[in-house]
């Protein structure tokens, strides 16, 4: 696990680009060690490493062939390297090293671009062919790890963090994208493949891009989640082959030649992993909570009580309104980009406090995107799928139907939203789409293109196998970018087994009426099944690692927020309407609304721009 950078030049002219604080900017992402490589014409590599597997030198990036003619920066992790490394060994190759990076390597030179299908595990790769001129820029299958590039005139910058393309020459007059802004200030993150500069990308998951010296480039996508499958998994057929793909998951996952813990939260997916690690023969798991001190997110108590059924040693450690401000700063350095999930606080604290005594820690994220954890967002979907196929007025008599005969989950939702894609969007919206244009009244639309949200079907089977591809691809990036960007900034490698490719395949085996309870709302019924086998106690409200955010911003960061925020006429670039943003902000305080979930991404916004992008060339307007 570790950060990489570079710059692939189509011309041999050099570049201006200090390297030395590029690599500075990473430091926390690998600490261990440094290294960089450049050929005499076109490319430079950089790399900081946080040392997991093969702790001696011969693990040290760039790693270059033995013949001189590639060269690699690989972070990540790939957990059947061993497997590729036997068959590579019978194909001739030799191994100097005992990691996974030179197994990367040798794949890559063997079958080219088709090795990446081969691949699993998470990571984001720089591969150059020297005699070739071609630089090979890679992500893993569902995006776990980061990588963002920008592609001039002049040539290719890459890196894990999107503060090095900041830092680049290349960047220096790069306006804020208003696609960005416009996918920012209603999402609050930036998805893959957009960036906040003009010109700059975040590879998308699955896909690999190769570029040439000539200035072309050619992009593919060797894994894509789907949309619609067959499932055929239903019953306990469904349950023990769920349980055997984590549990084969979670052992490939062990490896490490540093020590190794978990995180244990309050809910179902990270006491499955904890118990798959103890079921695997590791029993002086210690795992690693975080809690709120008794209010409505604390998850605390329910964590104490698997650890107790589980045989762990549990660390916890509570969250204040004050440790938002002493974690404030450290969670801004970490946002290279604008982030507005304020869950990155009691992450990048629970990162803190396992980073104590480990440096690698298991987590259950995945889980609720693989299996249809998000019921309660769910449920009134799909029970009202099939009125979407009447008409608005039919659909408006439904509604006055149901007010009749008493309220449900649905009734107002199914006249408020054209489509169920509509419906969707606005449970991922940051604030609710009138608001957001009071304030930005001039916000761009979703950038065209951008067709994540769109479903018009009433099909309950296709609405709920394209809720999870939904979820899986429009949510679930803002969580593994939360938990990069939090961990990795305490030195931390957070693996994430729910997401094995073998796990993957398998959850989209499996027939949805086989993972969720529609009447009680309760979904994960594989995963709940699984973990019944470890332990009787089971929790069933969901919360994850959650912080009250609407209070602590009518209190510890009320002054920050008025400072930083309120007085702004512009932010990334987009027009504010500073009196419906006042209006806004002291409704809030007043506690006649709750606004917390969108007012924090506008500061967090505010403090990415004083942080990370006004240092490096001040402040730029929205470009056309």
């Amino acid at each position: 696990m570790c950060g990489i950078a570079g710059e692939f030049r189509f011309s041999s002219t050099p570049t201006q680009a200090d390297w030395q604080s590029i690599s500075e900017l990473m430091y926390r992402r690998g600490p261990d060690d440094m290294g960089t490589w450049e050929d005499a014409e076109h490319c430079t590599l950089v790399f900081r490493r946080l040392a997991i597997l093969d702790l001696t030198p011969s693990g040290h990036q760039p790693m270059v062939s033995h013949d001189g003619r590639f060269a690699i920066v690989f972070n990540g992790e790939l957990y059947n390297f061993q497997d590729l490394r036997k068959e590579l060994s019978l194909h001739g190759y030799r191994f100097r090293s005992s990691g996974d990076t030179e197994v990367v390597l040798n794949a890559l030179i063997h079958w080219g671009k088709a090795a990446l299908a081969r691949f699993n595990g998470m990571f984001a790769i720089g591969f150059y062919d020297k005699r070739e001129k071609r630089l090979l820029l890679a992500r893993d299958h569902v995006g776990i790890k980061p990588l963002y590039f920008m592609h001039s005139y002049e040539g290719v910058v890459f890196g894990s963090q999107f503060n090095q393309i900041l830092a680049h020459p290349w960047s220096r007059n790069a306006a804020l994208s208003p696609y960005a802004a416009s996918l920012y200030l209603r999402l609050g993150h930036i998805p893959a493949p957009y960036a906040a500069l003009t010109g700059s990308n975040m590879l998308a998951a699955g896909t690999s891009i190769e570029f040439r010296a000539d200035g072309s480039k050619q992009e593919e996508r060797y894994y894509t989640f789907p949309r619609f499958v067959t499932s055929t998994l239903i019953g306990n057929e469904a349950i023990e082959a769920v349980d055997a793909a984590i549990t084969a998951a979670v052992r490939r996952q062990l490896i490490s030649d540093v020590s190794l813990g978990a995180f244990l939260s309050g809910g179902i997916d990270s006491p499955l992993v904890v118990a798959k690690i103890k079921a695997a023969g590791r029993n002086d798991l210690h795992t690693f909570t975080i809690g709120t001190r008794g209010d409505r997110t604390d998850e605390t108590a329910d964590a104490a009580e698997y650890a107790r059924a589980l045989g762990v040693e549990n660390t916890t450690e509570h969250v204040s309104p004050e440790d938002a401000l002493e974690l404030l700063d450290d969670v801004v350095t970490a946002m290279s980009e604008p982030f507005g999930d304020y869950s990155i606080f009691p992450t990048m604290l629970v990162s803190r406090l396992a980073r104590r005594r480990h440096t690698v820690m298991l987590s259950g994220d995945g889980g609720d995107e693989m299996f249809w954890g998000y019921a309660p967002r769910a449920a009134p979907m799909l029970e009202a799928a099939h009125i979407f196929q009447f008409p608005p007025w039919v659909r408006r008599l439904v509604w006055y139907v149901s007010r009749i005969g008493g309220p449900s989950a649905f009734a107002r939702q199914i006249v408020r939203y054209p489509t169920l894609g509509d419906w969707q969007l606005s449970a991922h919206r940051r604030l609710p789409s009138a608001v957001l244009q009071e304030i930005f009244p001039a916000l761009p639309p979703l950038p065209q293109g951008y067709d994540e949200f769109k479903f018009d079907s009433h099909n309950q089977t296709e609405t709920a196998q394209w809720l999870r591809w939904n979820e899986t691809i429009s949510h679930l990036p803002m969580v593994l970018l939360k938990v990069d960007r939090a961990s990795m900034h305490e030195s931390l490698e957070v693996r994430v087994p729910l997401l094995d490719r073998e796990v993957i395949d398998t959850a989209l085996q499996v027939d949805w009426r086989a993972c969720l309870d529609l009447a009680n709302k309760i979904g994960k019924l594989p995963l709940r099944a699984a973990l019944r086998q470890h332990t009787a106690y089971q929790s069933k409200i969901k919360r994850g690692f959650d912080i009250p955010m609407d209070h602590w911003l009518r209190t510890s960061l009320k002054p920050i927020f008025e400072e930083h925020v309120l007085s702004r006429s512009e932010l990334l670039g987009a027009e504010v309407d500073r009196q419906a943003l006042a209006r806004v902000y002291a409704d809030h305080c007043a506690e006649k609304a709750d606004y917390g979930r969108g007012l924090w991404p506008l500061l967090s916004a505010a403090l990415w721009e004083k942080h990370h992008f006004s240092p490096f060339r001040g402040r730029a307007g929205l470009a056309g």
